[in-house]
Order: C-alpha cells, then sequence, then structure tokens
C-alpha cells in the first residue's frame, strides 16, 4: 500500500478544484448565432425557437412572437440581405419576406397560417417549390404565389377564379422566363386546361389539354400522393399532407411535360405537341 503525505494529497485536492471549474467554463454552451449583414439571428440549443434581432434590437416580424426558422436570399434591399422566415403559434403570420425599407425591416406575407390546419402547417413550413430548371424562383402553390429570390420580387397575376387554397380551380405551376407571366393547370371536373396569365392585363393564354389528361397522369398522381401522406401517417413521420404532396407532383408534371416559348404574343406554353393562344376575341 502506498502512503503520500498529507501535504500532497492537499494541494492535489486544491488543483483539482481549480481545474474542474476552469474545464466547466471552457465547455459551456455559447448560442449559435448567423449574422446577414445587419440582421442577427440566434439559436440556442435548448429551444426550438430563433430570436431575430436587427441593429442590437429584438425584432419581432409582425409581432410574431414563435421565429421558427430564417433564410436568407440572394436579393437585397438598401444593400441589406432579403430574408425568408416562418412564424408560428397564435401570433405567427406563416412564412414572410423580411426587407428593409427607409432603415427599417419590414415583412410581408407569402404563405399565410391557415388556422384550420395550424399544426399541419407548423410541422411541415411552406418554403416554396423551386421551379423546375429555374430553382431561384420558388413557387407556393397553394398560394397562387412566386418569389423570385434574386429580385426579392413577389410575384402574381391576373386570372380569373379563385387561385389559393387546398382546392383551387387554377394552381400555378411555373413563371416565364421573364416574370411577366404565370402558368396556372386548371382542373374543373376532370376537365383539365392550362391558363397562362399576365401580372396585370388579364390571361394571354389558354390551352385545352386531352380529355384523357387527368385519367392517364393527373389521378395517378392524386393516388400517388394520398398512398404517400397514408404511409407518412401510418409511421408517425414525414409529410402528411396529401394535398401539398400531389400539388407538387403536379407542379413537377408540368415542367417535364411542358416549357416556354417566346413568340410574337409574348411567351407562351407549348408541350405534348400543344401550345397555347390568345384567348378568342383577344389580340396577341
Amino acid at each position: 500500500m502506498l502512503f503520500f503525505p498529507l501535504h500532497r494529497l492537499a494541494a492535489a485536492a486544491t488543483l483539482a478544484a481549480a481545474i474542474v471549474p476552469a474545464a466547466q467554463a471552457q465547455t459551456s454552451y455559447v448560442p449559435v448565432m448567423q449574422q446577414y449583414g445587419d440582421f442577427v439571428v440566434t439559436r440556442d440549443r435548448h429551444d426550438a425557437l430563433v430570436t431575430l434581432s436587427f441593429r442590437q434590437h429584438g425584432y419581432w416580424p409582425g409581432g410574431a412572437r414563435e421565429v421558427v426558422e430564417v433564410r436568407p436570399l440572394k436579393a437585397t434591399r438598401e444593400g441589406q440581405p432579403m430574408l425568408l422566415a416562418f412564424t408560428k403559434g397564435y401570433t405567427g403570420q406563416g412564412t414572410i419576406l423580411i426587407g428593409v425599407q427607409n432603415g427599417e425591416p419590414l415583412m410581408r406575407p407569402i404563405s399565410p397560417l391557415q388556422r384550420d390546419s395550424m399544426v399541419r402547417t407548423e410541422r411541415d413550413p411552406e418554403w416554396g417549390v423551386p421551379q423546375p430548371g429555374r430553382p431561384e424562383m420558388l413557387l407556393f402553390p397553394r398560394d397562387g404565389r412566386a418569389l423570385d429570390t434574386l429580385s426579392g420580387e413577389l410575384l402574381w397575376f391576373d386570372v380569373p377564379g379563385g387561385v389559393t387554397g387546398d382546392y383551387a380551380p387554377a394552381v400555378l405551376v411555373s413563371v416565364s422566363p421573364d416574370g411577366r407571366r404565370g402558368a396556372y393547370l386548371t382542373n374543373a371536373l376532370t376537365k383539365v386546361g392550362i391558363i397562362v396569365a399576365t401580372r396585370d392585363d388579364g390571361v394571354a393564354g389558354v390551352l385545352a389539354l386531352p380529355p384523357d389528361t387527368y385519367q392517364r397522369w393527373l389521378k395517378p398522381l392524386s393516388e400517388a400522393a394520398s398512398a404517400q401522406a397514408g404511409a407518412a401517417i401510418k409511421a408517425r413521420q414525414g409529410r402528411t399532407d396529401s394535398n401539398r404532396i400531389r400539388r407538387e407532383l403536379e407542379l413537377a408534371w408540368f415542367g417535364q411535360q411542358f416549357q416556354w416559348k417566346q413568340g410574337k404574343g409574348g411567351w407562351q406554353v407549348t408541350g405534348m405537341g400543344l401550345s397555347s393562344a390568345p384567348p378568342e376575341g383577344k389580340q396577341p
């Protein structure tokens, strides 16, 4: 058995007592801070939410107290990056666009929360779907809007009838290369077509698709969306909104089958051996 002098044991204990706090200090947690221009986003590992500040002052966009995530865009305003954020809860606004104007941050709703399905939306926030072949353009099919992430411009188009909601008769599926026209997929009683709408001058093109389009193409997409959502519900994980899945499948299908073509009457949609044309009585 080994014996150590008492003074050495006391010295060792004192040294250990000094080392432990020092080690704890070195491993203490520091919240993650990300800076985008004069915006600072802070995340704490003990909280699912983030805090947002602008020029060292707390910022609650639209009065929302629960900010889930913030994403910077390439677009800028007054030298400051524009941000895409999702806010939830009873003060939440849903997906919002934040930009600086006259030195102050201002927010604009892109995809508002739907109170009747708030939990579902909060579980799977709307961040927009990149347009096939054009990832800088984010489409929000449920809301009938698009966001150009390079310019920060929020786009919507002059089309008759409802274009928002889970069961809208016309769904935005593409934006023309110049950003001045939007293509909508219409589906009324399995009669499927395409409308090309301008920003402020109504419909610029129409295209009636073959009678079997719904049965051949869209019905299988709807069934696939229902199956995918059902499997996610059963597994208690993954995306469970079948309407949202269906819209995104339709958007991808449109990108595979159709493209924009410039003509003397402006941008029109072509595909499946067909082309949209100005409605009867309207000059190109």
